[in-house]
């Protein structure tokens, strides 16, 4: 067990030459991390960045409760067999080695609640970046994470160059280009516009163009790009094009009045187009009357149109609305007007006329009377009619036993 724990701390030494290490105390899970290797402790560490101030070595004195050995933090924590942080006795003499050689410059105990697996992490709790990496600085020589400040959940380190997107667009007798870069961590750009440094966006001139772009990541990977641009020098016609609201064109359905420029670009000729949008399409009327009981019509009017409407319904001089209407007239004239905001108007007129439904009556007599309706000879002691309150439609004799009908 000696030559193991001698021949881990002349590895140790080899790798610590220049300058020691960092003893890691995780919170999260009870550990003690030197150089990789991941050990068990008990107790209930306090966070602490800072150095170990001295070596306590014990004395056995019989029957006496003196501490053991100890390694003694500045904050007062102890690392030892029977230490505040308990440690297996192989960890405590590797520790007191290292010590002792001058191989550690401080003991960090925090809260990492981060667990690592080969191309990815996964982190528990709300985890600040830079914690995150210090933690992974630990156990990995190459990796890659978000550019956040805060960390939790899965994440893949994988490292990957930076990705370059050049976007450029090219207009008449004007260019414009922008930089993007895709990375998860922090990433140094530099950008050339025919040789001369440049901001990652920008608008051009007519002329030709070579774009040279390199991006370096915080772990040294570099992607570059390089791009040639002509922005020429374009001609452009104007004209003027005249439609009826709602027309479908090359631009689309028109559904705006005015004027509107609509732009057809190439890198030579472009043209910009005019359009003007006119509703000079009148209102179409659709009425529609029903029948329905005694007098009683059902009107509805509906207009159709591309712009909003203005409608008057007039029934024998009488404004109205589309509904049911009560009509005590035999001749009777509906005026419908329709007006759009573009001052296009559209008139329906009609004239109806409408027969009055008769009432029932039910008349009792005295006593039985012949009733003649159109030569037919009923005896009846009572008469049930339909009679016409305008038109007088039966006749009664009162000195007879007869009653004529007339149609």
């Amino acid at each position: 067990m000696k030559k193991f724990f001698l021949i881990a701390l002349i590895l140790l030494t080899f790798e610590t030459i220049l300058f020691g290490i960092n003893i890691f105390i995780n919170i999260y899970d009870n550990s003690l991390i030197i150089n990789k290797d991941i050990f068990p402790i008990e107790g209930k560490p306090i966070p602490f960045r800072g150095s170990i101030k001295f070596y306590f070595k014990g004395i056995n004195l019989p029957n006496a409760d003196i501490p053991s050995n100890l390694l003694v933090l500045e904050d007062g924590q102890t690392i030892g067999v029977n230490g505040t942080i308990k440690v297996p006795n192989e960890v405590f003499l590797k520790l007191l080695d290292m010590y002792q050689a001058n191989l550690i410059d401080h003991v960090i105990i925090d809260y990492y609640p981060i667990e690592i697996y080969q191309d990815k992490i996964i982190v528990k709790d709300y985890t600040e970046r830079k914690k995150v990496k210090e933690y992974l600085d630990i156990f990995l020589d190459t990796y890659e994470i978000p550019n956040v400040n805060i960390l939790y959940g899965e994440y893949d380190i994988t490292p990957e160059p930076p990705k370059i997107k050049l976007t450029t667009f090219i207009f008449p007798d004007y260019g414009y280009y922008n930089v993007r870069i895709e990375d998860r961590s922090k990433v140094s750009v530099k950008t050339y516009v025919n040789g001369i440094i440049s901001a990652s966006y920008g608008t051009l001139e007519p002329g030709t163009y070579t774009f040279f772009i390199s991006a370096i990541d915080e772990l040294g990977l570099e992607s570059t790009l390089t791009k040639n641009l002509f922005v020429p020098k374009s001609e452009i016609n104007f004209k003027s094009e005249f439609y009826e609201l709602g027309s479908l064109t090359k631009f689309g359905i028109l559904n705006f009045v005015g004027n509107r420029n609509f732009y057809e670009l190439s890198t030579k000729i472009s043209t910009i187009t005019n359009v003007i949008v006119k509703d000079t399409t009148k209102p179409t009327i659709n009425v529609t009357y029903e029948n329905l009981f005694n007098g009683y019509y059902s009107i509805n009017v509906k207009v159709k149109d591309n712009s909003s409407v203005n409608l008057k319904m007039i029934l024998n001089n009488r404004e109205i609305e589309s509904g049911i209407i009560n009509l005590d007239k035999e001749d009777n004239t509906l005026i419908v007007y329709a007006e759009d905001g573009f001052s296009n108007i559209s008139v329906f007129f009609k004239k109806f006329k409408i027969n009055k439904l008769v009432k029932p009556g039910l008349n009792f007599f005295d006593r039985k009377k012949w009733i003649n309706i159109g030569g037919i000879m009923i005896q009846s002691p009572y008469i049930f009619t339909w009679i016409n309150s305008e038109k007088k439609r039966w006749i009664n004799g009162n000195e007879t036993d007869f009653i004529t009908i007339h149609p």
